[in-house]
C-alpha cells in the first residue's frame, strides 16, 4: 500500500474522532503542566470516584434527550433521595432497607414526572422544573435545611470500599449500572420505544406501541437512576441534605449535549455520554489542581456548558 494511501486512513481516522475526544485531549495536556499533581494515581483514582454518581445520573439525564424531552430535577430528585436514605438510617431501619426506600423513592419521582409529560401534556421544562422544586421544598422541611447523618459503617462501604481490595465500589457500581442500561436500551423493547419516542412517534404509535406507556417507563427510570445516585451521594457524604445535587441536572444536561448526543431527532447513545462526564470531571478536577479560584471554576464550567448546549441548538437550527 502506497505510502499516501497510509497517510490519508490514518488522517481519515484521526478526523474521525468526536470533537469531545480532541477537547479532552486538550485539557489533559494544559493541566498535565498547570497541575503539580495532576498525572498521579491517586487523582485518577478520585476522579473516577467523583464522576461515579455523576455518570449514573447523566445516563438518566441522555435518555430524557433522547425521546426528546429535559429532566430538569434530577438534581433535587437525587439529594431528596439521600435525606430520605439518611433519615430511613437514622431511626435504626437496616441500611439495605433504607438503599431500597432511595432508589424507589427516585422511582417515584421519576413516575409522576412521566404521568405529567406523557399523559396531562406538560411541557418537559415545566414539569420537571416543577418536581424539582416541589422535593426541594419538601426535603427542606423535613430536615430544617440541615444535614442528617447517616451513620452506619456498612452503608459506607457503597462510597468508601473496595471489591477485592483494589477496584473502588462506587465506580464498580456505576461501570454495571452503564452496561445493564447499555444491554436494556440495545436488546429490549425499552431501547427501541426510546429512541422512537425521539425519532418518529407517529410510526411507533401505528406500530402498536402505547406511547404514554412507554414515555412514563422511560421517565420512571430516569428517576431510579437519580435515586441511585443519590444513594451513592449519602453513603460519600454520610448525610443526607435536599439540595447535595443543586446544579447537578445542567451538569448531566452539558455532559450529554458535550458528549456527542442532540436535543432532537432521538439519535446518541450512553457511549457518547461517558466521554462527556469525564470531559467535565476531569475539567472540574484539573480547575482545582491548577489552583483557579472556586469563582473562577464556576465561570469558566458555567462557559462550557453555556457553549455546548448553545452549539446543539444553533446546527440543529441550521438542519
Amino acid at each position: 500500500m502506497p505510502s499516501s494511501t497510509v497517510v490519508k486512513d490514518m488522517r481519515k481516522s484521526i478526523t474521525s474522532f468526536p470533537p469531545v475526544v480532541w477537547m479532552l485531549f486538550s485539557i489533559i495536556v494544559v493541566f498535565a503542566f498547570t497541575g503539580e499533581n495532576f498525572f498521579t494515581y491517586g487523582n485518577f483514582l478520585n476522579i473516577l470516584k467523583q464522576a461515579s454518581p455523576f455518570l449514573i445520573l447523566a445516563i438518566g439525564e441522555t435518555m430524557a434527550i433522547l425521546v426528546g424531552g429535559i429532566d430538569l430535577s434530577i438534581g433535587y430528585v437525587m439529594s431528596f433521595s439521600s435525606v430520605m436514605v439518611a433519615l430511613t438510617i437514622k431511626v435504626g431501619i437496616p441500611f439495605p432497607i433504607a438503599i431500597l426506600v432511595g432508589i424507589l423513592i427516585g422511582g417515584l419521582c421519576g413516575l409522576v414526572n412521566g404521568i405529567s409529560v406523557a399523559k396531562f401534556k406538560i411541557p418537559y421544562f415545566i414539569a420537571t422544573y416543577g418536581m424539582g422544586s416541589v422535593v426541594l421544598g419538601l426535603g427542606s422541611l423535613l430536615t430544617d435545611g440541615v444535614s442528617v447523618p447517616a451513620l452506619d459503617r456498612n452503608f459506607r462501604f457503597i462510597s468508601d470500599g473496595y471489591l477485592f481490595g483494589t477496584i473502588p465500589m462506587v465506580v464498580f457500581l456505576a461501570v454495571l449500572v452503564f452496561f445493564t442500561m447499555k444491554i436494556i436500551i440495545r436488546k429490549t423493547s425499552y431501547g427501541r420505544n426510546l429512541y422512537g419516542l425521539g425519532g418518529n412517534r407517529e410510526s411507533l404509535f401505528l406500530s402498536g406501541v402505547n406511547i404514554v406507556k412507554a414515555e412514563v417507563l422511560v421517565f420512571t427510570v430516569v428517576g431510579l437512576l437519580a435515586g441511585l445516585a443519590g444513594v451513592i451521594f449519602a453513603a460519600r457524604s454520610a448525610s443526607g441534605h435536599p439540595s447535595y445535587g443543586a446544579g447537578w441536572e445542567f451538569d448531566s444536561v452539558a455532559a450529554t449535549i458535550i458528549g456527542g448526543n442532540s436535543f432532537s431527532e432521538g439519535k446518541g447513545n450512553i457511549n457518547k455520554t461517558v466521554l462527556g462526564v469525564f470531559f467535565i470531571q476531569i475539567f472540574k478536577t484539573g480547575l482545582n489542581i491548577s489552583g483557579v479560584a472556586p469563582q473562577a471554576q464556576s465561570l469558566l464550567v458555567g462557559l462550557v456548558v453555556v457553549i455546548a448546549i448553545s452549539t446543539d441548538v444553533l446546527i440543529q437550527n441550521r438542519k
